[in-house]
């Protein structure tokens, strides 16, 4: 099933997207990959994006291509519902810890 695209703007003005990005992107962990600490390359940004309605904000705020339907949803939705980002994540995944290898000493 091929999603559908639509070529609107998902927020009317920049005040709405600010309070967006407020509530739930700074909040998400997906939004974390977008700058890591000590990262000195400035010129690829916004590649690291992980998260699909972020980047579909993104790319319709800095070009006119369309973007998808649910993108729209989602904004309407928190604008007009107050209801947040259905994808956003506030834990990160925790993994088992690994146990030590048995290494032997060599002796020489």
């Amino acid at each position: 099933m091929k999603l559908k695209k639509v070529n609107r703007d998902p927020f009317s003005n920049g005040t709405e997207y600010m309070m967006f990005e407020e509530r739930c992107c700074d909040r998400c962990v997906k939004h974390s990959h977008l700058r890591k600490e000590g990262d000195t390359k400035w010129d690829d940004e916004y590649t690291k994006i992980v998260c699909a309605i972020e980047r579909d904000i993104l790319t319709r705020m800095y070009s006119n291509e369309p973007i998808k339907q649910e993108t729209i949803d989602v904004c309407n939705n928190f604008i007009f519902h107050g209801t947040l980002c259905p994808y956003m994540k506030t834990e990160r995944k925790k993994y088992k810890k690994k146990d030590p290898i048995n290494q032997q000493k060599l002796e020489l």
